[in-house]
């Protein structure tokens, strides 16, 4: 007992079993630091092929995460209430491209906008135009620092030409003029820009895919885009996306697929890359700024074909750590065993004090 009977011994000894009490005491704050911390870490598997069907079996090769959505309520129009809570995300990659599986529930399908007050649903994937360089702002960046974003459209997949008379089938058409078609028929949106006169339809005669059917069919349901901040969003001049969703059991799987080339760097497996998302609920009238997003989150290239694929996991379940000494040993402390220990180690240096204190 000489080696405890040291003061600066004793005083240590005690100082570590309170540290201990007060450690496990406090598990129940440290558990939500920890699940935040893991909530936004996505790894991006690496396979064969990236897969663009979103019911592709590679699918369940890749670790799903759980991204916390909010609603977007820093700048006008803002949002109270977002449709999505939160959103799943898996990524697979292949020497040229990564995808993404973005997965949320949705009460309602939207994918039409042929009436008044008829909004999409939609998603979008952003990330920095240049990573190497400071980080720029999750709100769609900042004046000389841009961000990418992938955003797949609803009714660019489901409803290019859906219009009133998809609406309103029994609805009669007088005459459009300049249309190209014969009175009594109601025109397509292409109809004037193949047949008739293209100013009549004004935005997509100046190049506004919004309003071209055909331009949306050429670049697909996703479409590339550009931001230096709020309100600066402009289509990229160079498209070369793919993607694909469905919808089912109350909720979207969406496919958004994108070159590993992106011009100012690549992704690769040496480099963390900040993602962020957004989701708009068509049928709680969200559009443009009205959504849920998501802050950055790290991004990281597995760095090879596993040699053994894992097997497929459920949506929603975390992954089991693995097993061995450290993994057992942290559990068995912060648990009913660190308590004892904890209890123990504080009656020990109490009594040695005391004996101590009365010697």
């Amino acid at each position: 007992m000489k080696l405890l009977e040291s003061p600066v011994k004793r005083r240590t000894f005690l100082a570590a079993g309170v540290a201990a009490a007060a450690a496990w005491a406090s598990r129940p704050l440290l558990r939500p630091v920890r699940a935040r911390q893991a909530q936004g870490d996505i790894t991006a598997l690496a396979v064969s092929r990236a897969p663009l069907n979103p019911d592709d079996s590679l699918w369940g090769t890749a670790q799903p995460a759980q991204v916390t959505l909010n609603p977007q309520n820093l700048a006008l129009p803002r949002l109270k209430e977002a449709g999505a809570k939160d959103l799943r995300v898996r990524a697979l990659y292949d020497a040229d491209r990564i995808a993404f599986l973005l997965e949320w529930a949705d009460a309602h399908r939207d994918v039409d906008l042929g009436t008044v007050m008829q909004y999409r649903d939609a998603v979008a994937v952003q990330f920095p135009e240049q990573p190497s360089t400071t980080v720029p702002a999750f709100t769609m960046g900042q004046k000389d620092n841009a961000v990418t974003i992938y955003h797949w459209k609803s009714d660019w997949e489901f409803a290019r030409l859906f219009d009133v008379d998809e609406s309103y089938p029994n609805m009669y058409g007088d005459w459009y003029q300049f249309s190209g078609v014969e009175a009594g028929q109601i025109p397509e949106a292409t109809d004037y820009l193949t047949a008739g006169r293209q100013e009549y339809l004004t935005a997509a005669a100046v190049g506004n895919s919004l309003a071209d059917p055909r331009a949306q069919e050429k670049i697909g349901p996703v479409q590339k885009m550009r931001a230096e901040g709020f309100g600066t969003i402009e289509p990229h001049s160079h498209q070369d996306a793919q993607g694909r969703g469905v919808f089912r059991d109350g909720g979207w799987k969406i496919v958004i697929s994108v070159p590993r080339e992106q011009g100012r760097f690549r992704f690769t497996a040496e480099t963390l890359i900040p993602v962020a998302f957004a989701v708009w609920d068509g049928s709680r009238n969200e559009r443009n700024g009205q959504k849920a997003y998501s802050i950055w989150n790290s991004l990281s290239l597995s760095k090879a074909v596993p040699s053994a694929l894992p097997s497929a996991v459920e949506p929603g379940t975390i992954p089991k750590e693995p097993s061995g000494f450290r993994w057992w040993l942290a559990p068995a402390l912060g648990g009913f065993g660190g308590l004892v220990v904890a209890m123990m180690t504080a009656v020990v240096g109490l009594r040695l004090w005391r004996t101590r204190r009365e010697g």
